[in-house]
Parts: structure tokens; C-alpha cells; sequence
């Protein structure tokens, strides 16, 4: 059995084999990889056809929150029970508000410790339940806020005109569509859906089409994000993504489709091969 400084440091290390490693790698290559295609293709447009004068265009803005999600998401794959449970158990005689520096104390210094140290810090034996209120009600308004980000759907034919207004936005937002169409389609998924199956693919046609593409939009009681089907409807969430995306990176076709290459929820087209 082991116990003391050896027995801590045990403890500590045991975090940091993630259950994620590889595909977070993989992840992060396809995101630095889409990024520097986006900025080469913008590097060459501005100074082909750019004044020189005016400054360089935004380079790739999604490729940090990106990164910054793989990070999470990969930290959230690291074995943290036993380390919690531990911590819990070497701290439960001790006042709420000395727990924390009390394990800070055991930890080693360094990464490790302040890696470890993050885990055990929210957790409800170690948090103060005052500052626990306040995240949770910062929380449920962003929740709110993102709820209702795009449920007016005035929002959404304004975005859906903006959006034909661009060059290639027309197409691309389709193409997206029916490569969401497609995946959903394939038979690894088909037993995710009701019996009648998918509706059939619903493409926008134009700017004449935009109130109509919308009225066959699913409109759930719960709100729109929730993913429900019927018969003539188009994905009322695929259409929702898109637009959040295109609002996020403020009309940029560009970088709009590399950020869903870079998430993989669309495929290059052949042009940029």
C-alpha cells in the first residue's frame, strides 16, 4: 500500500491519462490545418484584389474558441473519481473554506498540482455554495440568452437574405443541407429517426423562397434547438446551426465554411481541394 508524499503525487498523476488523447489530437491538426487554408485564401484575395493601404482582414477569428473547446473537451475525457473521492476523504474533517488549500497544500507544485487542483475546486465538497449560486444564475442567462439567440424568426429571413446576398452563400448554405441530409441518411444513423424516416431533402431556392423555406420549419413547443421531424419539414436545427455560424463570423462565407470543416459538419468542396 501506498502512502505519504508518494501516495499524493500517485494521486495527482492519475488525472492526466485522458481517454481522449487521440482524437483531440486529431481534432487540433483539422482545426490548425483548416485555419491556415482559410488564411492563405484570404492573404491572396486581399492582396490580389484588397487595398494594400486598408488593414489585413481577420484571419481565421474561430480558430481560438475552437482550440479552446478541444481543450475542454479533452480535459473533461481525465480520470477524476478516484482523485475526487480521495481529496473528499482527506478533507471531510476539515471547515468547507480550508478544504481547498488544504489539498493545495498536498499537491505538488507545478502543472500536476494546479492540473489537479482545477478538477477538485468545483466539485460540491470543496465549493462555496455562494459562489456556486452566482455561476449557476451567470449560466442559465447565457442558456436564456442562447435560446433565444435566433427564435424570432424575422431574425432568421434577415439572416437568410444577408446570407443570399453573399457570393457563394447560396450555395454553400444548400450544400451544407444536403450534407447534413446525406450523413443523417446513411444507415449507421437511420435507426436514430421514426419509422417514416427523414423528411425528404428541402433546398432553398432564393430569395422568393425564404418566407416559404421558413413556414416548413419545425416549430416545437419546447423551442426550436429541440430536434424533432416530420413529414415535408427540413431540420429546423441544421438550418439554426448555420445561421448561428454565419452570424458569429459576421457574414464571411469563407470563414463560415471553415469553421464547419473544421468541425467537420461539412465536407471541402471540390474547388478547394
Amino acid at each position: 500500500m501506498i502512502h505519504s508524499d508518494e501516495k499524493v503525487r500517485q494521486m495527482a498523476r492519475s488525472l492526466l491519462p485522458s481517454k481522449h488523447r487521440k482524437p483531440s489530437r486529431e481534432a487540433r491538426e483539422h482545426i490548425h490545418r483548416a485555419a491556415r487554408q482559410e488564411v492563405r485564401l484570404a492573404l491572396a484575395r486581399w492582396s490580389r484584389f484588397g487595398d494594400v493601404e486598408l488593414d489585413v482582414p481577420p484571419l481565421a477569428p474561430w480558430e481560438g474558441p475552437r482550440i479552446r473547446q478541444q481543450v475542454d473537451w479533452r480535459r473533461a475525457g481525465d480520470k477524476v473519481m478516484p482523485f475526487i473521492r480521495w481529496a473528499t476523504a482527506r478533507t471531510r474533517h476539515l471547515p468547507r473554506e480550508s478544504r481547498l488549500s488544504h489539498v493545495r497544500g498536498l499537491l505538488p507544485q507545478g502543472v500536476i498540482g494546479e492540473h489537479a487542483l482545477g478538477h477538485v475546486k468545483h466539485t460540491s465538497a470543496f465549493e462555496d455554495p455562494v459562489e456556486k449560486a452566482w455561476r449557476n444564475r451567470y449560466w442559465l442567462g447565457r442558456q436564456a440568452w442562447r435560446k433565444g439567440a435566433l427564435e424570432d424568426r424575422g431574425e432568421q429571413a434577415r439572416l437568410l437574405r444577408a446570407l443570399l446576398q453573399e457570393p457563394e452563400g447560396h450555395r454553400t448554405f444548400n450544400r451544407f443541407l444536403r450534407g447534413r441530409h446525406t450523413a443523417a441518411s446513411a444507415p449507421r444513423n437511420q435507426g436514430c429517426w421514426p419509422r417514416q424516416g427523414l423528411p425528404p431533402h428541402r433546398p432553398l431556392l432564393g430569395l422568393h423562397d425564404v418566407l416559404p423555406f421558413l413556414d416548413t420549419l419545425t416549430r416545437h413547443p419546447w423551442g426550436n434547438a429541440v430536434r424533432t421531424w416530420g413529414q415535408q419539414e427540413p431540420p429546423a436545427h441544421w438550418v439554426r446551426l448555420f445561421l448561428q455560424r454565419f452570424k458569429e463570423h459576421r457574414g464571411s462565407i469563407p470563414s463560415v465554411r471553415a469553421a464547419l470543416e473544421a468541425e467537420g459538419l461539412l465536407s471541402p468542396s471540390a474547388s478547394a481541394r
